[in-house]
C-alpha cells in the first residue's frame, strides 16, 4: 500500500484536495454527530459514510468507461 504522506506532495491537485477537505470535513463531522445522536456507534457511522463514498467512486469509475 502506498504511503499517503509520500503520495500527497507528488499529487498535482494537493491544494484542491486540501481545500476540498477543509470545506467538507465539518459537514461530514456534522453527519457523524447526527448519527451518534441517533444512537449509532461512531465507528459504525464512519464506516457507513466511507462505504457510501466508496460506492459513489465506483459509480463514477463506471461512468468514465462508457
Amino acid at each position: 500500500m502506498n504511503n499517503v504522506l509520500e503520495f500527497r506532495p507528488k499529487c498535482p491537485h494537493v491544494e484542491t484536495l486540501a481545500d476540498c477537505r477543509e470545506a467538507l470535513e465539518p459537514l461530514v463531522m456534522k453527519i457523524l454527530g447526527e448519527a451518534v445522536s441517533r444512537s449509532y456507534p461512531p465507528a459504525e457511522a464512519a464506516m457507513v459514510i466511507a462505504d457510501i463514498a466508496d460506492d459513489y467512486i465506483l459509480m463514477l469509475s463506471r461512468q468514465l468507461r462508457y
